[in-house]
């Protein structure tokens, strides 16, 4: 008798089956009129008003007419298609010159497999605050040194991706991050006292200690669960092999690159550093502070940071290719550019339909019912000490799998959680601190995450298994124990600051 083998669905069909799952269950919800609200604040005169949330009905006429119509506007204006492509041009000039296989090899001479593990999953946490760069640059890089070092490349995927994704509430300084989760905390503050001054590094204590134990248990896991799973990398002969050595010619044109791009940065940095002379260029100085000027929503910096590390890596490349006479003319440069374009098809046709899916999900509202009905529930709960802190961080995980953003979900949180942290003396900042870790904790394994198609993608292009393509519950399934090992971690960092009363911030306390 024959077994039957196992239906594996591409990807892509997947999306495209969640999309019309997602539209029919948001019919149900419109005939049920299912219902409900959240309070939100307003910044300007404090006035609390009542937002009322109806899962809006695309399985009609009209929503078909809309997903029809949107389609190709769907798939422009979804984040990760133009970050891609900037970012694997200078990945491909920095790959295909030999600079980074030059580099990561001599690297690999000196530093531990375990430490390069490490470095990343530390890198992806702190890539964070650089929005988009940790998913487009970073990940390629490590699939890249991983695989100088002999090992399987979707491991280095993996690492990054999970540094980047569970390391989201964490960080080394105050970033992006904090300055959207302030607006919400400080208008949910003046609920109860309108004078208490909500500090922007409020979190930064508890952010930091974060790092350096996400970054080691990353590490733990990746090295203990993740390489083992992959099994052996076959390497194709075009493949950096960890045998090859690193000639003279090529040590010098990798310390020649680095000098470079060591003065590019230096530049750089003094684009960023306000107050000095015709300093300032990539900053929005219309803003305040210095976060929001150099990772607010209108920096020049933050806009532009993809294209800005890409930039670094084709100018490295380049010195490192003529260097060594790899790149010797302005053909070979932008064959370089274009080598790994040619390996992303499969990832456009993914963000096609990961795009559709996404979106139409956002607009049935079903993920903002879902928040706002677990608010709800948290409303009516009488807690306090512990189990309060541990109800939260639940109700905010479950949160996460249907709406990762986390200004969405902070701005329906906020006006519950911070009043009822407050009510049991505990500061705002420790009730944002308890949201950020819980919103980091399954972020990596929910489809509805933009970035999520980044880490399907990547682990298809380093598939060898070339009749049988990487799935969803592949990619979920390499992301499951970091989830656990995540959520647990998060969570025990939070009780630990409760319990021992640790400063969480410059000057701020668990209690207030």
């Amino acid at each position: 008798m024959k077994s039957k083998r196992n239906i594996r669905l591409h990807p892509a069909i997947v999306f495209l089956l969640l999309t019309i799952i997602v539209m029919i269950v948001s019919s149900v919800g419109g005939i049920l009129h299912l219902e409900t609200s959240y309070n939100s604040v307003n910044a300007v005169t404090g006035d609390i008003t009542t937002q009322v949330v109806n899962i809006n009905n695309l399985f009609n006429r009209t929503g078909i007419q809309y997903l029809i119509s949107n389609m190709i506007n769907n798939f422009i204006n979804f984040a990760p298609l133009v970050n891609i492509i900037v970012g694997l041009i200078g990945v491909g000039v920095a790959y295909k010159s030999g600079f980074l296989n030059s580099l990561f090899k001599m690297i690999g001479k000196v530093v531990p497999r375990k430490t390069l593990t490490f470095i990343v999953v530390l890198l992806g946490v702190i890539s964070t605050m650089f929005s988009e760069v940790g998913y487009v640059i970073l990940i390629p890089l490590s699939a890249i040194l991983f695989m100088n070092l002999g090992r399987h490349p979707s491991a280095g995927i993996c690492a990054a991706f999970a540094g980047i994704t569970f390391g989201m509430g964490a960080g080394v300084v105050a970033n992006n991050i904090d300055s959207v989760l302030l607006d919400y905390t400080s208008s949910a503050v003046s609920i109860l006292d309108s004078s208490y001054n909500v500090s922007i590094s409020g979190n930064l204590f508890f952010m930091i200690i974060s790092t350096i134990l996400i970054a080691y248990l990353g590490t733990f896991i990746t090295e203990r669960y993740i390489i083992p799973k992959l099994g052996k990398y076959t390497f194709d002969e075009e493949e950096p092999s960890q045998d090859s050595l690193v000639s003279i010619k090529e040590k010098k044109g990798v310390i020649l690159s680095l000098l470079v791009t060591f003065i590019l940065v230096l530049i750089l940095i003094y684009c960023i550093t306000p107050g000095l002379p015709f300093s300032g260029l990539l900053l929005y100085l219309k803003d305040t502070s210095f976060v929001d000027q150099l990772f607010g929503y209108n920096s020049y910096f933050k806009q532009g940071v993809v294209t800005i590390v890409s930039f670094l890596l084709i100018f490295a490349g380049l010195v490192y290719g003529i260097r060594v006479k790899t790149i010797r003319n302005n053909r070979d440069l932008v064959n370089a550019m274009n080598y790994y374009l040619k390996e992303i098809s499969s990832i456009l046709v993914l963000i096609f339909f990961a795009a559709q899916f996404c979106l139409i999900f956002k607009e049935t509202n079903i993920g903002v019912f879902i928040v706002a009905s677990l608010t709800e529930i948290l409303s009516n709960l009488e807690l306090s000490g512990i189990l309060l802190i541990i109800v939260c961080f639940i109700l905010t995980i479950i949160g996460s799998i249907f709406v990762p953003a986390l200004g969405t979900k902070w701005a329906i949180m906020a006006p519950i959680m911070v009043p009822m942290f407050m009510q049991n003396s505990l500061t705002p900042e420790f009730a944002q601190a308890v949201f950020r870790g819980a919103s980091s904790a399954t972020l990596g394994i929910t489809p509805l995450f933009t970035y999520f198609v980044i880490l399907i993608g990547f682990l298809e292009i380093y598939n060898k298994r070339k009749n049988d393509t990487v799935t969803i519950t592949d990619a979920m399934s390499l992301m499951v124990p970091y989830t656990i090992a995540y959520s647990i971690l998060w969570l025990l960092i939070i009780l630990a600051f409760y319990v021992i009363g640790l400063p969480i911030g410059p000057g701020v306390s668990v209690m207030i």
